[in-house]
């Protein structure tokens, strides 16, 4: 409807959302579904309509959990009231896809004990069962999120849906709350949980998506169970409505891409602003002001992992530094033709993982920008990647490649292979040697963006770098 104007789909939309207010009157049927997902469309319905009674039968769907109506298992998320739970558990895409349509009630409803268990739900994902792409999902067996730091790379679910619905979730906590982890995390997943899903020629598919691989793991054109590619293929068809909200005199820009925004500001009117952009690969934005002459605010999103450097200037202006993690919020009587100019720096950094993931021991992972990087095989002809050394001081170097994986900022860096001795041939175990052994030959290494991996010739791969 708000994309052609017709109403004949949101005819079909209501006809199916009054069957199931009919099917769940209070106290006759209660049965909670299988698959959480109709709690999302029942609350954008009731928005889109005007009628309460939608939200109110989503809010119901979400309190039957718990009670034992399905499973009364995790995988359900089952196990207990939604207000009761503290762990993210389950089904990782049933998990995120209850969170967001419980979010969704939260926005218009304003529960508090709802809204202290998705703060909770969220601190969970995010700093103990997320994999460092983003991915969630660590174990085959039911498609589920595992306990606290079980994150293991060469065997991560972290299913293309589950990604999707992870930023679902976020930019619904964006909406409620305006803060900009929920933008960064968006972007954090756009990149690296969601676009590794999609083959660059768009024909094949991830449905899984491991962060270390010996060479098996390859996109397929569909799948029996095709979730998976509609989802991708929805999710980035509707990335450009991600990139910024309005509010009463304000223009908030969360996610950076070269185009043209077209806002209406309550109480302000419309508003034209042009982006200029070579984004992820630079950090350099410049947007200027259209349409729009007026006083309003133009919030600019300064992401989290722009440790230092940021900065902001103002047609010309001198460039006034930006604290990350923030929003720069600039506050005047506009112009056409006024810019400004955001500048994120974007040096190479090596990621380290808490300690208490033992698969991040001694490795690193390299990230410019919201982009995550990998090795592959492709790269290091005869070498199985998982086998190449980062060692800590090597300098890495960044080169953008126009011609290369559709156009990617590279990284390149001098390794060597990790140091091979003739006491390990023949096994698996030994006692601890303490002497030193010398390194393996040395070895340039090649990094690309974990998004492009598996476009080219089946090879080793791996997102944690050894740096022992």
């Amino acid at each position: 409807t708000r994309a052609t104007g017709g109403t004949r789909l949101l005819g079909v939309a209501r006809r199916l959302a009054d069957h199931l207010d009919a099917l769940f009157v209070p106290g006759r049927r209660d049965i909670a579904c299988g698959h959480e997902e109709v709690e999302m469309a029942l609350v954008e319905l009731g928005r889109e309509v005007g009628e309460r009674r939608y939200l109110d039968l989503a809010r119901k769907m979400i309190g039957l959990r718990g009670r034992g109506l399905v499973s009364g298992q995790a995988y359900h998320q089952d196990h207990r009231p939604v207000t009761e739970q503290r762990e993210i558990a389950g089904h990782a895409v049933r998990a995120v896809y209850l969170c967001a349509g419980a979010a969704d009630v939260v926005l218009e409803t304003g529960d508090a004990p709802l809204r202290g268990a998705l703060a909770a739900l969220w601190q969970s994902m995010t700093t103990r069962r997320q994999y460092i792409t983003g991915g969630i999902g660590s174990r085959w067996e039911g498609e589920a999120f595992g306990t606290d730091f079980e994150l293991p790379d060469d065997r991560a679910y972290a299913e293309s849906c589950a990604g999707i619905g992870a930023l679902m979730w976020a930019w619904r906590l964006l909406l409620l709350d305006g803060d900009a982890r929920y933008a960064d995390q968006i972007e954090w997943l756009h990149y690296n949980a969601i676009l590794p899903g999609l083959a660059l020629d768009g024909e094949t598919y991830f449905y899984q998506n491991p962060l270390a691989d010996g060479g098996a793991h390859r996109r397929e054109p569909w799948f029996g169970c095709a979730c998976c590619p509609p989802n991708i293929a929805r999710q980035l068809a509707s990335w450009p409505g991600y990139q910024c909200t309005v509010a009463e005199r304000e223009v908030q820009i969360h996610q950076y891409a070269a185009g043209t925004l077209r806002v209406d500001m309550p109480g302000a009117g419309r508003a034209v602003l042009a982006e200029e952009a070579n984004y992820p690969w630079a950090g350099d934005v410049r947007i200027t002001v259209r349409e729009g002459a007026g006083e309003f605010a133009l919030a600019l999103r300064i992401p989290g992992w722009c440790e230092t450097g940021a900065t902001v200037a103002v047609n010309g202006g001198p460039a006034e530094p930006a604290a990350p993690g923030t929003y720069c919020r600039i506050r005047r009587s506009w112009q056409a033709g006024d810019t400004v100019a955001l500048s994120l720096p974007m040096p190479v950094r090596r990621l380290e993982a808490h300690p208490r993931f033992v698969g991040g021991r001694g490795r690193t992972v390299l990230a410019r920008g919201p982009v995550v990087y990998c090795l592959e095989g492709c790269d290091h002809p005869g070498q199985d990647v998982r086998d190449l050394v980062l060692p800590p001081a090597a300098p890495v170097k960044e080169e953008f490649r126009p011609d290369h994986l559709g156009g990617v900022t590279v990284l390149t860096a001098p390794g060597h292979e990790a140091a091979a001795s003739a006491a390990w041939t023949g096994r698996l175990y030994r006692s601890i040697d303490r002497r030193p052994e010398s390194n393996g030959p040395d070895r340039s290494l090649t990094a690309i963006p974990y998004f492009a991996w598996a476009n080219r010739a089946p090879g080793s791969m791996t997102v944690w770098i050894r740096e022992t």
